[in-house]
């Protein structure tokens, strides 16, 4: 639980600090983009209205290189500037009639020019030219750190949440390792007083039973405190379990162990109390599927889940039973036909003392045993239902392959 607490808080913390480190940085990166992009269309809009001598002299610009021609209405091409020394006559024309027949007065083409073209005069078309792969260049160079300082920067604040996210639980993980103690001790106190109860509740039957005397009003009340003190004696056996589940100073001992013989030998001794009452069974088991883990705490999940079956199943229904192997895992499923469990209750039917409706049997603990069982063994347990009939109870182990 607190494992899992620890987790939600990280989580919350980095995709907060995420989005917020995302947001910034995309920002700085538009930003400088749209910058640059400013600077170069002014430049060229300075270059298309600049009035060009016939005697003035091509001056390189290193920074951003312009070039600026005028075409007449004959086509002719004028060159008043040219600070792209790569670029041959050939090119010059090429990229000039690549203008003209676009669609748009401003855009880039080559992947690396960028142009800007205006009408000049009565019938003259003035284009400028930029080479844009300086600006490429650094745009590129700023992704790439901007991306390295992301990458370190959440690095690090993972770290920092993960020291954080300790501080934040450790005064919930001491209240319940606070609980858990309460609850195991309590177990323990209340188990001696409960014995002496039973052994003496039994003596006292068995004396009523031999004595030749019976006293119905007697025997009834002893009978009350005898069955009254079992319930309690399993209440109390089941919160000592599950106090022992949750301390992870206690961990389950796992062998290699045959799970379907685990399953068959629990369908054995169901098989007359389902027959008994009247319903059905359905049995199907994969042989020689083996899993890693603890054959008492196994049974004790496969007992669980086929007893809650047939309290929870009508009368005269089918409980289908079965194990299969699924690639790499054992698919242990428990199937019934009864009242269907609502959407509601199936996200909270594992939860320590919950029940469904208010005239159900046992204390609620069964499924809660089930579900920390299975965790222990890094497995998966889950309920599902068609919301007609059909509740069905599901449990993935890792098999083991010989």
């Amino acid at each position: 639980m607190i494992k899992k607490l620890r987790k939600q808080i990280i989580a919350a913390i980095m995709s907060v600090f995420s989005i917020l480190l995302l947001i910034i940085l995309v920002s700085i990166y538009i930003s400088t983009k749209q910058t640059l992009e400013s600077s170069c269309w002014d430049k060229l809009e300075s270059a298309i209205y600049k009035t060009y001598s016939n005697n003035s002299p091509l001056i390189q610009d290193t920074s951003l290189p312009i070039l600026v021609v005028t075409v007449d209405y004959k086509n002719n091409i004028k060159l008043l500037v040219n600070d792209i020394e790569s670029l041959s006559a050939d090119d010059i024309s090429g990229i000039v009639h690549e203008v003209l027949t676009s669609k748009s007065k401003s855009s880039v083409i080559d992947g690396h020019l960028r142009f800007l073209r205006k009408s000049i005069g009565i019938s003259d078309i003035r284009i400028a030219v930029a080479d844009i792969q300086t600006e490429q260049s650094l745009l590129r160079k700023q992704f790439w750190q901007l991306l390295v300082i992301g990458v370190i920067s959440i690095l690090t604040f993972g770290i920092l949440s993960i020291v954080l996210s300790d501080k934040l639980t450790k005064p919930v993980q001491n209240t319940i390792l606070s609980q858990k103690d309460f609850i195991a001790n309590a177990s323990h106190k209340l188990k001696t007083p409960l014995t002496i109860i039973l052994s003496n509740s039994e003596m006292l039957l068995n004396a009523e039973e031999h004595s030749g005397r019976s006293d119905n009003y007697s025997v009834q009340r002893l009978n009350f405190i005898h069955s009254e003190s079992l319930r309690m004696k399993v209440l109390i056996e089941q919160l000592l379990q599950l106090a022992k589940l949750d301390s992870s100073t206690l961990p389950v001992h796992k062998d290699k162990l045959d799970l379907s013989f685990l399953v068959c030998n629990s369908i054995l001794t169901y098989e007359p109390v389902i027959y008994d009452l009247g319903k059905k069974l359905d049995f199907d088991c994969t042989e020689n599927i083996t899993v890693l883990g603890n054959a008492e705490s196994l049974r004790q999940v496969i007992d669980i889940l086929i007893d809650n079956a047939i309290k929870y199943s009508l009368p005269e229904t089918t409980i289908t039973v079965s194990l299969t192997e699924l690639k790499r895992s054992a698919l242990f499923t428990v199937e019934s036909n009864g009242e269907p469990i609502s959407p509601e209750d199936i996200n909270r039917i594992f939860q320590k003392f919950y029940r469904i409706g208010t005239d159900s049997t046992g204390y609620g603990l069964g499924l809660s045993i089930a579900q920390s069982i299975i965790a222990e063994h890094n497995g998966l347990i889950w309920a599902e239902t068609d919301g007609i009939s059909k509740n069905k109870f599901l449990v993935q182990l890792n098999s083991v392959v010989e």
